[in-house]
């Protein structure tokens, strides 16, 4: 038993005052430490989870005894946890040893949960460096007693080497004990890799910023090239000019000595015009490389360009030609209609303006890249329009990702068993202190209108939220949401990743540019998560989102699995994050006015025709973001993984639309 203050009750004297005793307890404890309340007003700090400990309970023991329990700590909201009579220190002011020393008793008696939070709290150094070693044997200690979340944050640990020594067998065969599943092939996606994605992605606008250079520079070469070609075109007619002079002035020395002259001047240009042309080759090949495009502008209805050979396949909405494995180079032939008034063909970048017919036909070969090699014509017109064709020459096929199919019964039992679906929508356009995005909104009206009429969620849109509107959303379902329940939380808008603390955030409407304080950490939506009932939550964000496990721990679930495994993995919780790779939204240059994710998002949604859990979800829509983000000229990779520390128990999050 624990240690507990028993206090003898041998008269109504006594027991009045010990619920004197009491009250003065729950008084004196009821004023948080660092935080007050004002009355009828409330702040998005009262809204944040953080370490509560509550007062003591007044127990019965027989009939004749009555003993002051131990003081438990919890997590709850600031304003729970006042209105409990609790005390707790604000996050950003905590320190470790006053936060564990909440938990501590609690985790030295063998609560699980409480061994694994202190080995979170060890791994995190809140407010200093982390102790993974300790983290490590918490985590230990809870997995001894079979807790799911701490099996997945020793795995963590154990694949990263931190605090212990480096086991990627130890930390797969953790991963599946929390799954359930010991037969599952595991993807090996260690935190390292995601910040080398996100690494790529800050290269990315780098590279773009050299390629604009590089087509500035392209673009003075190639404007000096044109004007000497010029001169070089009206010396030839001023020489053929000169030469039947001669022929009726036979022995003219004035005509022999200017025909001479000329001859010289014409082979100094046509040797500037070589030079000239050996730069621009140098400069194309240069922006080719980069893989970038900037020139992006709708097609005309009047005119267009077609692909004659060979054929192109329309996937997913995006224009494919299929590459043999081994082909280094490959040519296509078009045609630009009407032909006329076209002063300009490209094709990447490469003029192809004079190897136009008459008829608009013309050729071109394109270098294959070691990947999928995007291609971008373009034909600029008289009167400054353009028209603009666009393919993706692909090595391997585009492999559809399918739903599971189980007969009807078994979906129904699925069904009731993962009980009601919620989401929470937000899409962010119009900013006070930031530039305004393109397509947040219209994404987020769309994915709601799927969700509920496709997929009977009961769903909340929120349009432009500012701080408070968010937060008291999240607060909402946090109370709402029972043990059966699942959550989505789709969120597009501005994100931000600090590269010093690694810490990501969701920039609200009414943020300040520089003011950390009026945006959102992602680890308060995972301490939101953490603290909900809820069975399954997933998090879709079209930003960014820190504080993830490593991919390995979600285990991609097997083709051939048995629908009795599905039903049993459903039960535990899955707390799961699938985001675009990026900061926030980019339009798709598809042209349906939504972001490339979104436009991907949306597709899978709507062609999904079974039984698809998040990792299937994701497996499909990477293959069109990747498509698509190639002919913007980027490089876009969706990520998918648990959350960390937000109560992941190794299940997965699943999508059912309402017929089947």
């Amino acid at each position: 038993m624990k240690k507990e203050t028993i206090i003898a009750k041998k008269s109504k004297t006594n027991k009045l005052s010990l619920i004197s005793l009491l009250c003065l307890i729950i008084v004196g404890s009821g004023a948080p430490i660092e935080q007050s309340f004002a009355r009828g007003k409330i702040t998005p700090d009262q809204l944040y989870i953080v370490d509560c400990l509550l007062p003591p309970q007044v127990r019965q023991l027989g009939s004749n005894y009555t003993y002051l329990a131990p003081r438990k700590p919890a997590r709850l909201s600031a304003r729970d946890c006042a209105v409990r009579g609790g005390e707790y220190v604000a996050y950003d002011k905590a320190s470790f040893s006053s936060v564990a020393k909440m938990w501590l008793p609690e985790a030295q008696g063998g609560n699980p949960k409480a061994q694994s939070y202190l080995g979170e709290l060890y791994e995190k150094g809140l407010g200093g460096t982390p102790d993974y070693k300790a983290a490590a044997m918490w985590y230990q200690k809870a997995v001894d007693q079979g807790y799911t979340p701490a099996m997945l944050n020793l795995g963590n640990l154990y694949e990263q080497g931190l605090g212990v020594e480096q086991d990627k067998t130890k930390a797969i065969n953790l991963y599946r004990q929390a799954s359930g599943i010991t037969d599952s092939n595991l993807e090996i996606v260690t935190e390292q890799n995601l910040r080398e994605r996100r690494a790529k992605e800050h290269q990315r606008i780098q590279l773009l910023k050299q390629v604009s250079g590089l087509r500035k520079q392209l673009s003075e070469v190639k404007s000096d090239y044109d004007l000497t070609k010029r001169y070089v075109e009206q010396s030839n007619i001023k020489l053929k000019d000169l030469q039947a002079q001669l022929k009726n002035n036979k022995g003219n020395n004035s005509i022999l000595q200017k025909i001479a002259n000329l001859k010289a001047e014409l082979n100094n240009k046509n040797n500037e015009l070589s030079k000239q042309n050996k730069v621009i080759n140098t400069l194309v090949s240069k922006v080719s490389e980069q893989a970038t495009r900037d020139d992006v502008a709708q097609n005309t209805k009047e005119s267009g360009i077609s692909i004659l050979n060979p054929d192109v396949f329309l996937t997913r909405g995006i224009n494919t030609m299929a590459m043999p494995a081994d082909a280094v180079k490959f040519k296509f032939m078009a045609s630009v209609t009407p032909p006329e008034g076209v002063v300009a063909l490209k094709v990447n970048n490469q003029d192809y303006t004079k190897t136009m017919t008459d008829g608009g036909v013309f050729e071109s070969t394109v270098e294959l890249k070691n990947g999928d090699t995007p291609v971008s014509i373009v034909a600029i017109r008289k009167d400054g329009t353009r028209n603009i064709e666009q393919f993706v020459a692909i090595r391997n096929q585009f492999k559809p990702v399918k739903a599971r199919k189980f007969d009807e019964l078994f979906t129904r039992r699925l069904r009731n068993d993962l009980g009601d679906y919620f989401a929470l929508v937000i899409g962010n356009d119009e900013y006070n202190n930031l530039d305004n995005l393109q397509t947040a909104s219209s994404d987020a009206k769309e994915i709601a209108k799927i969700l509920k009429k496709r997929y009977g969620y009961k769903v909340k849109l929120l349009i432009n939220a500012d701080k408070m509107t968010m937060l008291k959303a999240l607060t909402d379902y946090n109370k709402k949401l029972g043990k059966f329940d699942n959550l989505m939380v789709y969120y597009a808008g501005h994100g931000l990743i600090d590269e010093k603390t690694k810490q990501g955030y969701w920039i609200p409407t009414d943020a300040s540019a520089t003011d950390k304080s009026t945006w959102i950490a992602n680890k308060r939506i995972s301490d939101f998560m953490a603290n909900m009932k809820a069975k399954h939550v997933m998090v879709v964000a079209d930003s960014c989102y820190s504080g993830t496990l490593s991919g390995s721990a979600i285990s991609p679930l097997p083709d051939d699995i048995e629908s009795e495994d599905i039903l049993f993995t459903s039960r535990v919780k899955a707390r799961t994050v699938l985001t675009s790779g990026g900061l926030q939204p980019i339009l798709d240059s598809g042209g349906n006015g939504h972001s490339i994710f979104a436009s991907a998002f949306i597709d899978t949604l709507n062609e999904n025709d079974g039984v698809m859990e998040g990792y299937r979800l994701y497996k499909a829509m990477s293959q069109q973001v990747k498509l698509r983000s190639s002919l913007a000229g980027l490089e876009q990779v969706p990520e998918y993984s648990a959350v960390k520390h937000a109560g992941h128990e190794g299940s997965e999050y699943y999508f059912l639309p309402k017929k089947i």
